[in-house]
């Protein structure tokens, strides 16, 4: 991404409220206000007064705990970590939003830098077709935060994304809230594992999304999948 500078990196990712604050590298779980959060901007919104904070949710703490994940991954994993987290809010987080970085993991002779991301979102049975969830969760969150990184760099060869969501059948909002006692639906979780090279050549054009999938690693529910992408609508001259 490289346009905003490193003394920015942890400011802009504080540009966040968060509920509640538990791993050592970077988990946040809560209702997220994403005040200003975009991973370009080098502006500090101003400061809104802090709620009383629970254990490990300080400020200072949240801080501490980005320039660790920045010391060990670089800033490029603290913009992604933001990315992935504001994405998953737009998305349409019902149930709290987490994501952690595990570390590295090998697979297939390759080294990625491993984001696991609890997207809170319950897609409606209704609504969403069973091969739709996959392509969705790429769409919405993976592809848009991707899309934030001209040149990523990552002390790995590449990036994988872990999400996992849930799925229910509900008439709207209301009567999914009331379901919500009984159960958050059934769980899913699709993998991405995306080399860097790839993702530069997404982003310069050159390549499509589904071009960048083919070269990819997918796992639905931890077997191998194939995704396909629907065909992109014909812009209008």
């Amino acid at each position: 991404m490289h346009s905003t500078n490193d003394f920015d990196i942890i400011p802009a990712a504080l540009q966040m409220s968060v509920s509640r604050f538990h791993h050592p590298l970077g988990r946040y779980v809560g209702v997220l206000a994403l005040l200003a959060l975009t991973c370009g901007s080098s502006t500090v919104a101003a400061e809104e007064p802090e709620p009383p904070a629970e254990p490990g949710t300080s400020r200072k703490e949240i801080q501490d705990s980005l320039h660790e994940l920045q010391r060990k991954y670089g800033s490029d994993a603290v913009l992604m970590e933001g990315a992935l987290l504001g994405q998953a809010i737009r998305g349409g987080s019902i149930l709290e939003a987490v994501i952690s970085v595990p570390g590295i993991e090998e697979r297939n002779g390759k080294r990625f830098l491993t984001f696991k991301l609890e997207t809170g979102i319950i897609y409606n049975d209704r609504e969403v077709a069973p091969h739709e969830r996959s392509m969705r969760a790429w769409s919405e969150i993976v592809e848009a935060s991707l899309r934030q990184f001209h040149k990523p760099s990552f002390p790995a060869d590449g990036v994988a994304v872990v999400l996992s969501y849930t799925h229910k059948s509900y008439s709207d909002l209301a009567d999914l809230h009331a379901q919500l006692k009984e159960g958050h639906g059934d769980p899913e979780a699709v993998s991405f594992y995306l080399l860097t090279p790839d993702v530069v050549e997404l982003n310069a054009d050159r390549i499509t999304p589904q071009q960048l999938i083919d070269r990819s690693t997918v796992l639905l529910n931890g077997e191998p999948a194939h995704l396909t992408l629907p065909a992109p609508t014909p812009s209008k001259n």
